[in-house]
């Protein structure tokens, strides 16, 4: 298949993504609203990832996800498909790339030391990092960071082959890549805007000292949003591409 060199405008993407927002706006104030109770469900009754029912919990938020793509690209049956199933692998893919680097981020500082020798900087080095890694809160921003710098390989290009798997198209890592190179800087810009904007969001939370309840219903806009975009995303990158 022949590569795209089509480079995307983040500016005509956001005022799109608005405009069927605009139009949408009954469908999605459902959809946000359903969000907003899987994320009550999840983080209140059920404490988040520090529970078991967790687990059980993410299933019910993929099918959520699957129904809201397929409902935007107009893919009957929106949730009763076997398409949900040809979304595994590369949704799959996306959590292995996502936990092999977060990986090498905790255990390649703490590998240096011993292939290091005994060279004069090690003790002092060791020092540093002690104090790093007891800093847990520089430590979660910095992991953020590089997560954020490199989520244009290992988020952005591998969902729009998500996307496809689940409307019946190519899911093929491959073609994604291919589809949307020379757009890194697209992709970068658009996770640091979402980035700040959840920050944002968090500090409001706690500044107002309401214990993550603005959070939960913040968050819930933003990310109806930002999947509209992906969506957005998806159209430019793939619309030429036959079923």
């Amino acid at each position: 298949m022949e590569e795209a060199n089509n480079t995307i405008s983040l500016k005509r993407l956001f005022i799109n993504s608005i405009r069927y927002c605009v139009r949408k706006w009954h469908e999605l104030s459902l959809f946000t609203i359903v969000h907003v109770v899987l994320l009550i469900i999840g983080f209140k009754f059920i404490n988040g990832w520090h529970d078991k029912l967790f687990l059980l919990w993410i299933i019910p938020y993929y099918a959520f996800w699957c129904y809201f793509f397929r409902f935007y690209f107009d893919r009957k049956p929106y949730l009763m498909t076997k398409k949900i199933f040809d979304t595994l692998l590369p949704s799959t893919r996306i959590l292995v790339l996502s936990l092999v680097i977060i990986i090498l981020l905790a255990f390649v500082p703490l590998a240096i030391p011993f292939v290091s020798g005994n060279s004069p900087w090690v003790d002092s080095y060791i020092d540093h990092l002690q104090k790093y890694i007891d800093d847990t809160q520089t430590m979660s921003v910095v992991i953020a960071v590089i997560m954020m710098i490199i989520s244009p390989f290992i988020f952005y290009r591998p969902m729009m082959a998500w996307i496809g798997s689940l409307i019946g198209r190519s899911g093929l890592l491959s073609t994604a890549f291919a589809r949307t190179k020379g757009n890194y800087w697209q992709f970068l810009l658009q996770s640091i805007i979402f980035n700040a904007i959840f920050c944002l969001v968090e500090f409001l939370d706690k500044a107002f000292l309401m214990s993550g309840w603005l959070f939960i219903f913040g968050v819930s806009v933003v990310t109806v949003f930002f999947n509209i975009v992906l969506a957005k995303m998806y159209e430019y990158f793939f619309l030429e591409i036959d079923k």
